[in-house]
């Protein structure tokens, strides 16, 4: 009887030790791995998303980043192409035409949000949406749209720099 127990209890200490054909305990993945994210539109009924092939970053949708492609993503920034899609509000934002032009983007300074946000969750403060060719009428270098918005260049190009976006808000609309 003494030596089944000691016998027992040492194949238990085996197998703890992943000795004896069955695995021992292992390091998963972190699944909260740290998700960098454009903030100022954040939805939180939507799921954090990196790297998005669209950008909502006029929260009333007359400012969309679409068909973008990113050549780098990260806690260094991220940089990436597409396609400007943005209402010019005359006579107003609903009867306004789209316009329709390529952009750079480049955003940086990622930071965590407020609380309610996803612990995981760090949001872009700054970015800049760089015209190459073809720019929207009120794109001024040298002029800001309001708080939070100045007109730049970058790189050349004539840019809007968006500075200090965070989340409006991180509670579920609903």
């Amino acid at each position: 009887m003494v030596r089944a127990v000691a016998m027992g209890s040492a194949a238990l200490a085996m197998m703890a030790a992943g000795l004896g054909g069955i695995p021992g305990p292992r390091a998963l993945a972190d699944p909260a791995a740290t998700v960098y994210v454009f903030g100022s539109c954040y939805d939180p009924s939507q799921p954090l998303q990196e790297k998005p092939q669209q950008v909502v970053y006029g929260c009333d949708s007359t400012s969309v980043m679409e068909n973008m492609t990113w050549s780098s993503w990260g806690a260094d920034g991220a940089r990436g192409a597409g396609t400007d899609n943005a209402v010019q509000c005359q006579p107003n934002c609903a009867q306004g035409p789209h316009l329709y032009n390529p952009i750079v983007v480049h955003a940086w300074n990622p930071a965590p949000g407020q609380p309610g946000c996803p612990d995981n969750a760090a949001f872009y403060t700054d970015f800049t949406v760089a015209y190459p060719a073809g720019v929207p009428p009120w794109v001024v270098p040298g002029t800001s749209w309001g708080p939070g918005v100045e007109y730049t260049y970058v790189e050349g190009m004539p840019a809007v720099h968006f500075f200090d976006q965070r989340p409006f808000s991180c509670s579920s609309l609903s």
